[in-house]
């Protein structure tokens, strides 16, 4: 019920955005998508501040699912709100100590992912997804310029998901829901001397976890394993779940143009607990191997605090860009059945410069140390036909690969750094005025890999593993047809090639119709399609909350399409989905990972709503 009142509400609010928006005397529209402005933090940090109007296309207006938006490049358990972690193996962002827990971190909002606005009205966002399978998604965003320099908004967002497979009843046996909200302020004095940004947000993501299909085959029969609500599942009482808060301030002083002072603060608050109230009961028994310090109930609990100051010196020299820092972390990381580990503090120096000698070209190079050697070292060359990237980086094992103890797992371990090399190429190739062709290619060097095992244990290898991923990016507009494709082959070579599980051939299309039927309205038809070869692709251990190797199960290749509609009036967007059309037609199913099933035939609607006023 609340949910469908929460709909008609934003039915009716959009006809009043529709129709009922700022407008001078002569009826002309004065405030909407063109007045309503946001930059980023990275854009003002680094003096490339190019402020940009909101998007007012179809295009991604019938992605929701987080897989969804990001092209299938994440593996998940086979639903929207679960644990999901990249296919293409890939660098961390730090190079410094992490909590060693990310297969959440695509539903938590970071200080790097806030827009900054210049709104010259209020300017609020209601987004509604209702799903099949009882899958919904809501979301709220608000700006407003309190003077013509100092902005405010907030932001919310909740997910809720039922189980898809081995529910207990039709509605309401939830497999994740998750709440998020958000707070930020933008203001600058008048003379634009002094620039101030703050953020906070804090999100709660838990899952009802399934532990996947349950079966008792002794070889893995896939026709067996397409029951969804009918399938039964390994756990019944069992729960993960994190709960981050974060806080972040920068701060600037201009001098001059090529003098000014910077400073940021960041202090963040991690929590993962995993818990089953009946661990030794009839339904999850099978599911755990060991029991190290109760059988009646689990109750775990890993902490990950962090204080990071990073003060620096920027300017602009001509048509080059530059900034120099010094950075200090102040980390606690504690398990609850372990001693806290004694506070690590961790001192870097870096710098980052940006050369644009004319209109298309731009040279960017950046890099960045920490007092026990690690490193990061990134460089990027844009010119009008060629995209070259580079990157060299060691970073350290996560806190919770070398300590750990909860009630079913503990290890102790000493481990080394990491080292990745990487580089890559996309060619900017325009035929005729319709077609882009893009070619592309990447070269990744991996060394002293940190993976968890078959047993699900963390381990490091001593050796290097190499991947090659050449790939085509197609776009091409015939008319009102469009295709967008996105296709990469992967080969691994070297002593480790065991240990990175990468589907050969990966494809994703977007074939549509659009145009603009009458004033105001345009229209969008397509088929959103998948496809991805054969691998064994990594299992899920949801106690730890982490992926492992594993050789038994096969997944199989598949190929999946998505029918869709979207539409916008005015303000208003709107589509209509049909999930996995193809259900049945080549095959029952597809799986995401091993006893996880992916997204059955669901039908899909949302509607995005804009105001001004």
């Amino acid at each position: 019920m609340i949910k469908r009142l929460l709909f008609i509400s934003i039915f009716f609010l959009g006809g009043r955005a529709a129709y009922s928006q700022v407008i001078d005397d002569s009826t002309k529209l004065v405030y909407g998508f063109e007045t309503t402005l946001y930059t980023t933090e990275e854009a003002i940090k680094n003096n490339n501040i190019k402020y940009q109007v909101v998007d007012t296309t179809l295009d991604n207006v019938h992605l929701w699912d987080p897989v969804e938006q990001e092209r299938y490049y994440y593996q998940n358990l086979g639903t929207v709100g679960t644990a999901m972690q990249p296919i293409f193996t890939d660098a961390p962002e730090i190079i410094g100590k992490r909590s060693g827990f990310s297969v959440f971190d695509y539903y938590m909002k970071t200080p790097d992912d806030f827009r900054y606005y210049d709104t010259k009205s209020p300017y609020t966002k209601l987004r509604s997804v209702i799903g099949g399978n009882y899958r919904a998604y809501i979301g709220i965003d608000f700006s407003r310029n309190i003077t013509e320099n100092w902005n405010a908004g907030f932001s919310f967002r909740r997910w809720t998901v039922d189980k898809q497979i081995g529910p207990l009843q039709s509605r309401g046996d939830l497999n994740a829901i998750s709440h998020s909200y958000d707070f930020f302020t933008d203001y600058q004095t008048p003379n634009k001397k002094y620039r101030v940004l703050f953020n906070f947000a804090r999100t709660y993501h838990k899952v009802n976890e399934t532990g996947g299909i349950r079966t008792d085959d002794s070889e893995v029969i896939y026709d067996n394993l397409f029951g969804y609500e009918d399938a039964d599942i390994n756990l019944r009482n069992a729960q993960a779940g994190e709960l981050r808060q974060q806080y972040h301030i920068y701060q600037q002083y201009k001098i001059n143009n090529i003098v000014q002072l910077y400073h940021t603060f960041d202090r963040t608050k991690r929590m993962n607990t995993f818990g089953d109230t009946d661990p030794d009961g009839a339904d999850d028994v099978d599911f755990f191997d060991n029991f190290l310090i109760r059988t009646d109930t689990t109750s775990d609990l890993t902490k990950y605090y962090y204080v990071q100051n990073e003060v620096g010196l920027k300017g602009d020299l001509s048509k080059l860009f530059y900034r120099f820092y010094l950075k200090r972390k102040d980390i606690r990381y504690a398990v609850k059945y372990l001693d806290s580990v004694n506070p690590l503090d961790e001192n870097y120096g870096g710098g980052y410069i940006r050369l644009a000698p004319r209109e298309g070209w731009q040279l960017e190079a950046s890099a960045e140390t920490e007092l026990s050697g690690n490193y990061k070292l990134e460089g990027t060359l844009n010119i009008p036909f060629l995209e070259v990237k580079a990157l060299s980086m060691q970073f350290p094992a996560p806190f919770f690969n070398e300590r750990y103890f909860g009630n079913h797992d503990y290890w102790d371990n000493s481990f080394g750094s990491e080292q990745i090399q990487k580089l890559s190429g996309r060619v900017k190739f325009n035929w005729k005025d319709n077609i882009q062709l893009n070619p592309k290619a990447e070269i990744k060097v991996v060394t002293n890999h940190m993976y968890f095992d078959t047993e699900a244990m963390p381990q490091q290898s001593s050796g290097t593993a190499t991947m090659l991923h050449p790939g085509l990016e197609v776009k091409s507009r015939f008319s009102y047809f469009h295709l967008d494709a996105d296709y990469i082959f992967t080969t691994i070579e070297g002593s480790d090639a065991n240990l990175f599980r990468i589907p050969e051939h990966f494809l994703t299309a977007n074939f549509y119709y659009e145009r603009n039927l009458i004033k105001n309205l345009y229209v969008r038809f397509g088929i959103d399609a998948h496809y991805q070869s054969a691998y064994f692709a990594d299992d899920y251990d949801p106690v730890t909350q982490q992926f492992f190797l594993q050789n038994d199960f096969e997944i199989p290749g598949y190929f999946f399409g998505d029918v869709y509609l979207s539409f916008k009036i005015n303000t208003a967007s709107f589509f209509l989905k049909y999930r996995h059309f193809n259900q049945g037609l080549n095959a029952d199913g597809y799986f995401t990972t091993p006893y996880y099933t992916g997204q059955q035939s669901v039908f899909d609607l949302g509607v995005s709503w804009s105001f001004f006023d």
